[in-house]
C-alpha cells in the first residue's frame, strides 16, 4: 500500500537534511525559521487590524474566534512554506497528517463530537462571554454562572461563589439553556399567601404602592399582582415588578423587606400554622383566640393510673385501675 511507505519516507527525509549538512543548508534552515518569525508577526498584526477595523461590529465571543481563526491561518501558511524551504516534502506530511486526523477521530468520538457541537454554538450565538447563564444537566443538577470563555470543546462559567465550572459542548446542545441576561430588564416574581378574610383589593394597592415607591423598579412595564390559587389555608398571589438586569439581586432581596414593613403598616396577617388540643366537643368554630388558649393551658387532663403486678419471675399481669 502507498501509505505504509509514509513513515520511510518521513525518516529519509529527516536523514537526508541532517546527514547532509552544509552551508547552503544551514542558509535554507534559517530562512525558514525568519519565515516563521515573520509569519506569527504578519499573523498578529493582520488579526489584530482586522479586529479593532471590522471586528467593532462583532460581540465579544466572535471577535476572539476571528482573531484566533485569521492568526491561525496565517501562520499555517508560513510554517507550511518554511518547512518547504528546509527541504521538507509536504506531500509526505500532508499523508501522516490525514492518517493521524482518521486515527485520533477514532479514538476520541467524544471530544469530536464537543468539536462539531461547539462550532454550532458560536454559528448559533445563543449567549456570548460576559452573558449569565442557567443550564439544568440531564441528572437535574442546575448550574448558573457568567460565561468567561467558550471555546471548541467547552464553555467555561463562573458562578456566584467564584467557582470555575467546565461544561463540554455537547451538553449544552442536548440540555436547555437560559440566557438570564439577553435583554436588558428582568422581571422578579414574589409569591405571597394572605388570609382568607384579607381583602384582596387593599392588599393589591399596598404591594402596588410598595413597588411604586421603590426607585430601583420600573414604572414600564408596570407591576402586577395576581391571583394564582386558594391553598388550604391561605390565598396565593403572584407580585411581579422590573428592574434593570444590573440590579436584579438587590432588588429581589430589598423587595422582601419593603413588602413585609407595608403589611405591618396596613395589618394585612399572612397565615401561620396553628395546633391546638381540644377536651369537648365543639358547637361552634374556635377563634385565634380560644385555640390559643387550649394550646398554651397548663393543665391537661390526666389518663388513669395504671399500675403493675408482678406475681411471678417473668410474668407479669397488669391491673388496671380507675
Amino acid at each position: 500500500m502507498p501509505n505504509s511507505n509514509i513513515p520511510q519516507e518521513i525518516t529519509s527525509s529527516l536523514k537526508g537534511i541532517f546527514t547532509n549538512i552544509n552551508t547552503e543548508r544551514l542558509t535554507e534552515i534559517l530562512i525558514a525559521l525568519v519565515l516563521c518569525f515573520v509569519g506569527f508577526l504578519l499573523a498578529r498584526l493582520v488579526s489584530n487590524t482586522f479586529i479593532r477595523t471590522i471586528g467593532t461590529k462583532f460581540n465579544a465571543h466572535q471577535r476572539l474566534v476571528w482573531r484566533r481563526g485569521i492568526f491561525y491561518f496565517i501562520f499555517l501558511i508560513f510554517v507550511m512554506a518554511s518547512l518547504k524551504e528546509a527541504g521538507f516534502k509536504l506531500s509526505v506530511f500532508l499523508g501522516a497528517a490525514g492518517i493521524l486526523t482518521v486515527a485520533l477521530g477514532f479514538a476520541s468520538q467524544t471530544s469530536a463530537s464537543n468539536l462539531i457541537s461547539g462550532l454550532f454554538l458560536i454559528g448559533e450565538g445563543s449567549f456570548e462571554i460576559g452573558d449569565t447563564i442557567s443550564i439544568t444537566l440531564i441528572r437535574g443538577n442546575t448550574i448558573e454562572g457568567e460565561v468567561i470563555s467558550i471555546d471548541l470543546l467547552s464553555v467555561k462559567l463562573l458562578t456566584q461563589d467564584n467557582i470555575y465550572v467546565r461544561l463540554p459542548n455537547e451538553q449544552l446542545i442536548r440540555a436547555p439553556v437560559h440566557n438570564l441576561s439577553k435583554f436588558p430588564i428582568r422581571r422578579i416574581p414574589i409569591t405571597l399567601a394572605i388570609n382568607f378574610h384579607e381583602n384582596i383589593i387593599k392588599v393589591r394597592e399596598v404591594l402596588i404602592d410598595v413597588a411604586n415607591k421603590y426607585p430601583l423598579v420600573l414604572a414600564d412595564p408596570k407591576p402586577a399582582v395576581t391571583v394564582t390559587a386558594f391553598r388550604e389555608s391561605s390565598i396565593e398571589l403572584l407580585f411581579a415588578v422590573w428592574c434593570q438586569q444590573e440590579h436584579f439581586l438587590q432588588v429581589r432581596d430589598e423587595m422582601q423587606e419593603r413588602i413585609r414593613n407595608g403589611f405591618l403598616d396596613n395589618q394585612i396577617e399572612i397565615p401561620v400554622p396553628k395546633m391546638g388540643f381540644v377536651d369537648h366537643p365543639l358547637s361552634r368554630p374556635l377563634s385565634n383566640e380560644e385555640i390559643d388558649q387550649y394550646a398554651n393551658a397548663q393543665a391537661l387532663k390526666r389518663e388513669p393510673n395504671i399500675k403493675l403486678i408482678v406475681t411471678a419471675p417473668y410474668n407479669i399481669h397488669p391491673d388496671i385501675r380507675s
